[in-house]
């Protein structure tokens, strides 16, 4: 799991170089739109998380971006360490024309890891796009179903449960937009 991870960075990192160098991106403009993002941050019950994301899609050329992505992220606690990949829908809205501008996102969809079923992902920023950079604050709330088994021997008892296991985390990250 970690070569993996080790290879989609290097992967990220080869497309941010390529893309840093051109000229600024224009939310105004109708055309392809897809952004490389990396964020750190904390886990509200404890813990870092550390990860990248990448979209690809179309800016509508009214400030308004949608595309479809796909994330790694891995949660670090004191005993253990969690990987969560987010395939999502994003929306981006830059209310600016120009170079420098406030932005807002919203991603939904599902957020698969390395040891529950398939859960919802939500994740909404607020942000600043300065050229080809974004710096951004996100928060990531993801949900997955989960049965609970309740064994009691003594009276008798053995039952199950669906409950639903919430994760918090609140990051700040930079991403380049090409």
């Amino acid at each position: 799991m970690k070569r993996v991870i080790l290879f989609l960075a290097v992967m990220m990192l080869g497309v941010v170089s390529a893309s840093a160098q051109k000229s600024p991106y224009n939310y105004y403009k109708p055309g392809y739109w897809g952004n490389v993002e990396f964020l750190g941050g904390v886990a509200m019950g404890g813990g870092s998380d550390i990860g990248g994301s990448t979209t690809h899609g179309y800016c509508f050329g009214s400030g308004v971006a949608m595309g479809m992505g796909v994330g790694v992220y891995c949660d670090v606690n004191q005993v253990a360490y969690y990987i969560n990949v987010p395939i999502f829908v994003e929306t981006k809205y830059s209310p600016l024309r120009g170079g420098s501008s406030p932005f807002v996102s919203l991603r939904t969809g599902m957020s698969v890891t390395d040891w529950l079923q398939p859960g919802f992902y939500l994740s909404p920023a607020l942000g600043f796009d300065i050229k080809r950079f974004s710096l951004f604050a996100r928060y990531g709330f993801n949900l997955y179903p989960v049965v609970v088994d309740i064994d009691v021997p003594a009276l008798d008892i053995n039952m199950s449960a669906d409950a639903h296991l919430k994760s918090h985390t609140l990051s700040v990250g930079f991403a380049v937009n090409f």
